[in-house]
């Protein structure tokens, strides 16, 4: 069961751990919060963690837009097989000990925290993911989950 937390609660835990990783999905293209996309908070709060990005789907060309500094073109599936061996990968000099996806639909996110090993998993979506380690609240609408962002944002 899923950590529900408030959007504050979660930007200190995000602050807290040594090496985290954005995976960004196909909704940071569509999701659009009145002329703000869903990539501007995925890309601003890469910025404020100074994480790198794990650009999934067609998101790799907006992160560049946006001079996302440490991003790196990658397939969902394989970001999660690297968590299953020693990690290798350059998007990322050590192995994440937090996974933060923003932009998956449900069904998606769901499969991808269920298959990760030897990491915390954080979805910032507009619902609660039980599978996750940390999960935004449930948001009734699209105003409220850009509520959510702003305020995980102001803190970070």
């Amino acid at each position: 069961m899923a950590s529900v937390m408030k959007p504050e609660e979660l930007a200190k835990t995000m602050k807290a751990k040594s090496h985290v990783l954005i995976m960004t999905g196909v909704l940071c293209d569509e999701v659009e919060f009145g002329g703000k996309k869903l990539l501007d908070y995925a890309a601003e709060i890469a910025g404020k963690v100074r994480a790198p990005v794990a650009a999934t789907a067609n998101t790799i060309m907006g992160l560049k837009e946006r001079d996302v500094p440490r991003v790196k073109k990658m397939w969902a599936a394989e970001v999660v097989n690297y968590m299953r061996y020693p990690w290798q990968d350059s998007v990322i000099d050590n192995k994440p000990d937090l996974l933060v996806l923003v932009g998956y639909n449900t069904t998606v996110a769901q499969s991808l925290v269920s298959a990760v090993v030897d990491a915390e998993t954080m979805v910032l979506g507009n619902a609660v993911l039980k599978e996750a380690t940390y999960s935004l609240p449930d948001a009734s609408s699209l105003q409220q989950w850009q509520n959510n962002l702003e305020q995980l944002l102001n803190v970070l």
